[in-house]
């Protein structure tokens, strides 16, 4: 008995107690080391082995238990079970033991239902013969219970299991003991039927219960027939096995592993070591794969080198697979294998392939019968054949000449006599396509077995340039004789004599030489008495200077027609060749463009009929843009003066309403005043310190009136980063945010017009900025979003009638924005409105701080001003305006008038007009300017883009467009007499 800590007393009490005690250990088999007298009476002396694998026991099944019953011999025994976590030993304890006396076992009804059903094999007999059988026999073997009672049951089992049942049931008649076996019955379909049996002998009967582990006992031995098989295959291929177990930092292989890493010891300590065995470049490539292995299930099967204990380098296969338990990967199983001498051969092999795969010629290697063993690159690309790694393929699929078998015969005859040949065959491809090839082929014998091996080179281009050089000449001569023109070889010799030593037949048509005439021609006289007289000199200069320069000959002159007096132009064209001799050599061409002559002359009509054209309408559009600009100045002068005095609202809506027409009739014009511009190449961008948000307020409060009118809220998103200076041209940029939100605000009813101004990016010297407008108006179809852009194209007619306008807006805006180097972009839904987008890079503004100049009128002494106007009417309008503001002014009619006054008087500002009679605006700043500071600013209502860039270079301080907004010439002026300290 093994002592583990029991004191004699306890043990005395325990042993002479009425409950049957016994304990055992924790580790399997759990062997039982004590016992009391009464477990030993009743259990203990029939036990064989004693523990509770003996006992047929399966502790893990009662780990949660504290009462369980013990199957023994036939009777059922209870007992308490203590763990050893439960009382701080290693062992189990079993103790209240006691026999269970049938109370727990069915009525003999519920007994018959039980066996009645039962999907197991029971039986009761005696010696040889069952007495009684479970009709479960008829689903098990196909028996009914009558077959098998009172019949020898020895004919039932397998021969090679006979021997073993009878030694089994021998022992355990005599000793009275409950066995287990497995053997094979057989059924009665003749099929044999694995059966485990558990068997229990009792007063001369026994009692058998058989079950069907058929499936479970085939699937056992094909498993350890395949583990046989396997321990076989290790061992004949020289397969090392290694088995890691991180959790338990276990790792194991087997002898050939070790024997693969030369050591005596078969012992690696850990992973670690196993893994220094490889060389340094290979050892991440190994815990990589073992890492994968754990974290993502992943196989390897790797080729890496290692080192061996005794310094050795080899090259190994290396393999391993997950192993699962709780679907989560336990442990690493694999392969080592070593493939130095394989690897060896193949590096050997693999370099011939390669040098043969690299081989700009086809070849193959096939034996005797015409079957290919190995084929190139290049042939396979050639043939199209699949590699005969993966499909076998004969000569006869490739070079047509043997595919009479004759033939092939008869060429192996040949080969085995001179054991090499050279011929030229055809090449075939499998689409159908051949190719000539040169064929080298030589007889080889490797190990008593002949090969051939023969190099193919494609000489289809070969042939093909001998056929093309049998064909040259005669198509270059046939090529001279049909080429429009003519073709000449002129010599220059060394004496300085000239002759034609070939011209081909067309210099026959364009000299208008007969045959006679042709077949003279030797030296240069005949062709030069062909010239014009006016072009002669120019011919011959022109050649000299080839001559000389040794450079290309080019030449177009005039020659005679016959029998007419009229002449033809012809373009001459030629290269010299210097030859050693110091003669030179022309190849040149003559041709007859007397028509491109013609369409040049009348390409260059056209012309000047489009600049004529161009100047008309030019002239045109300055004209009436000058007489429409008059009348409105006047207008709008008119309404700023009644929109200033008092008035009731219904007059206010009626002034606001011509106010409105008259601005639309200006954007009209300044829109083609601006189309001018563009399309004459004339508009040139300013680039000046601008401030971006104070442009788009400006721009959203000047059509507020606009979107009120069309019912319209009109919102700026303004990205307050915006809030800086930039260069860029103010009335441009401004321009197209008016066209883009004027043409939103037209198009859009009850509705919303959005604009967004966004930083996309800042950096140290630049901005890009983000604009869109975007509306929710009539929108646009897809197929009249690109035509939108075009120059007075409104989509349809009835848009252009419903809407008004030039059509220019969006396509000056689109040109503008080009100009900025930027692209408007458009999406739009019909239905659901349109949206405007596009983005701007702007360099920073250099700021210097400064105090802001607070302007008002109420500030200022009061300015004079002259105003040099030649219409009554503008001039009228204009006195009334200035008036408004509370300024004193004088007007004369022309510029030498204004001069006059301004020599005689003192001025604040001038306002000057351009065209007028005497002396023009421009000549009369001139004048003033020399004479005094005074600001002058332009009035010009002129569109003519000449006009408005001598305007811009002149000396003028500004300048304002008719009709003229009141608003931004008081503005100017306030500016330039602020600038200029006339206003303390």
């Amino acid at each position: 008995m093994k002592e583990i800590g029991i004191n004699s007393m306890f043990k005395k009490i325990i042993f002479e107690s009425s409950e049957m005690v016994f304990l055992a250990d924790d580790t399997f088999p759990y062997n039982i080391f004590y016992t009391n007298s009464v477990f030993e009476q009743q259990v203990g002396q029939f036990l064989e082995d004693k523990s509770l694998v003996g006992l047929g026991l399966d502790i893990n099944s009662y780990i949660f238990k504290e009462e369980l019953i013990i199957d023994f011999h036939g009777r059922a025994y209870s007992f308490h079970l203590e763990l050893p976590q439960d009382n701080g030993s290693n062992y189990f304890l079993f103790y209240k033991g006691k026999e269970v006396k049938g109370k727990h076992l069915p009525d003999y009804k519920d007994s018959e239902v039980f066996f009645k059903n039962s999907i197991d094999l029971i039986g009761i007999g005696q010696e040889n013969f069952l007495t009684w059988v479970s009709d479960s026999i008829y689903e098990l073997l196909g028996y009914s219970p009558e077959e098998l009672i009172n019949v020898d049951l020895c004919q039932f089992f397998h021969p090679d299991d006979l021997g073993m049942v009878k030694e089994i049931l021998i022992g355990a008649k005599k000793e009275k003991e409950k066995n287990r076996f497995s053997a094979r019955f057989c059924a009665k379909s003749g099929n044999f039927f694995w059966i485990d049996w558990q068997i229990h002998f009792m007063e001369g009967k026994f009692y058998a219960i058989g079950r069907d582990i058929t499936e479970s006992q085939n699937k056992k031995i094909e498993r350890e027939r395949q583990n046989e098989l396997l321990r076989h295959g290790v061992e004949i291929y020289g397969l090392g096995v290694w088995e890691w177990d991180p959790k338990e930092h276990a790792f194991y292989g087997n002898d050939l592993l070790y024997s693969i890493l030369e050591i005596e010891e078969a012992k690696v300590s850990g992973i670690e070591q196993y893994i220094g065995f490889f060389l340094p470049s290979f050892q991440p490539v190994m815990q990589k794969s073992l890492d994968d292995m754990f974290t993502e299930a992943k196989e390897f099967d790797l080729e890496l080198k290692i080192k061996t204990e005794k310094g050795n380098e080899k090259w190994v296969r290396v393999t391993g697979k997950p192993r699962f338990k709780d679907n989560q990967v336990s442990t690493a199983l694999g392969t080592f294998c070593d493939i130095s001498e394989r690897k060896s051969h193949l590096d050997e092999i693999g370099l011939f392939k390669e040098l043969y795969n690299l081989s700009p010629d086809g070849i193959l290697v096939m034996d005797i019968a015409g079957e290919i063993i190995f084929a190139n690159r290049e042939i396979l690309r050639k043939s199209g054949l699949a590699d005969p790694k993966t499909k076998k393929s004969d000569i006869r699929d490739l070079a047509i000449g043997f595919l009479d078998g004759e033939v092939w015969e008869d060429y192996l005859l040949d080969l085995k006599e001179s054991n090499s040949r050279i011929f030229q065959s055809e090449l075939g491809h499998v689409d159908g396509s051949k190719c000539t090839v040169e064929v080298n082929c030589n007889l080889i014998q490797i190990q008593a077995v002949s090969y051939i091996i023969s190099f193919f080179r494609d000489i289809s281009e070969r042939v093909s340039l001998e056929k093309t050089l049998r064909q040259s000449s005669d198509f270059l001569l046939h090529l001279a004789d049909q080429v429009p023109g003519a073709l000449y070889q002129f010599v220059l010799d060394n004496e300085g004599k000239m002759n034609f030593s070939y011209l081909s037949p067309g210099i026959m048509t364009l000299l208008d030489l007969t045959e006679e005439e042709f077949s003279k021609i030797g030296d240069i006289s005949m062709v030069i008495s062909k010239i014009h007289p006016e072009d002669i000199s120019q011919v011959l200069s022109t050649s000299v200077i080839s001559a000389r320069k040794i450079c290309p000959w080019s030449c177009q002159f005039r020659v005679k027609k016959s029998g007419i007096g009229d002449f033809k132009w012809v373009m001459g064209g030629a290269r010299p060749e210097l030859l050693p001799n110091g003669d030179v050599v022309w190849y040149g061409y003559l041709t007859d463009i007397s028509e491109q002559k013609d369409f040049e002359a009348d390409l260059k009509k056209a012309r000047e009929s489009a600049d004529e054209a161009n100047r008309v309408k030019s002239e045109f559009l300055s004209m009436i843009s000058h007489d429409l600009r008059t009348p409105l100045n006047a207008i709008s002068g008119s309404v700023y003066s009644l929109a200033q005095e008092e008035h009731s609202f219904a007059q206010g809506e009626i002034i606001n309403t011509i106010s409105f027409a008259a601005d639309n009739l200006i954007i009209m014009i300044n829109d083609l005043l601006d189309f001018q511009k563009i399309e004459a190449g004339k508009l040139s961008l300013e680039n000046k310190s601008i401030n971006l948000s104070e442009v788009a307020r400006q721009v959203i409060k000047g059509l507020e009136f606009h979107a009120k009118e069309s019912f319209n809220k009109l919102n700026l998103y303004l990205d307050p980063d915006l809030d800086l200076m930039v260069m860029g041209d103010k009335v441009r940029i401004a321009q197209v945010l008016n066209n883009l939100i004027t043409n939103a605000l037209k198009f859009t009813k009850n509705g919303q017009v959005e604009v967004f101004m966004k930083l996309k990016s800042d950096l140290s010297d630049r901005i890009n900025v983000y604009f869109e407008v975007k509306d929710n108006g009539v929108g646009i179809a897809k197929e009249y979003q690109d035509r939108i852009f075009e120059d007075f194209d409104q989509i349809q007619y009835s848009f252009n009638k419903k809407y008004g306008g030039t059509g220019l807006g969006l396509s000056i805006t689109k040109k503008l924005l080009d100009r900025m180097g930027s692209k408007i972009n458009l999406e739009s839904v019909p239905g659901f409105g349109s949206s405007f987008f596009f983005d701007l890079e702007l360099e920073k503004a250099k700021v210097l701080p400064q105090q802001p100049k607070e302007i008002s009128i109420e500030s200022t002494n009061k300015p004079k001003i002259l105003v040099a106007e030649d219409n009554d009417v503008n001039a009228l309008v204009l006195g009334k305006i200035i008036k408004k503001w509370g300024f004193e002014f004088d007007r004369v009619s022309n510029g030498e008038a204004a001069v006059a006054m301004v020599r005689n008087g003192k001025y604040d500002c001038v306002l000057m007009d351009i065209q007028m009679p005497i002396m023009d605006g421009i000549e009369a700043t001139a004048l003033i300017k020399n004479i005094s500071s005074v600001p002058v600013i332009a009035l010009t209502a002129a569109s003519k883009a000449e006009i408005l860039e001598k305007i811009q270079k002149s000396q003028f301080d500004s300048f304002v467009s008719k009709p003229i907004d009141a608003e931004e010439l008081l503005k100017k002026i306030k500016d330039l007499v602020l600038d200029l300290n006339y206003i303390s």
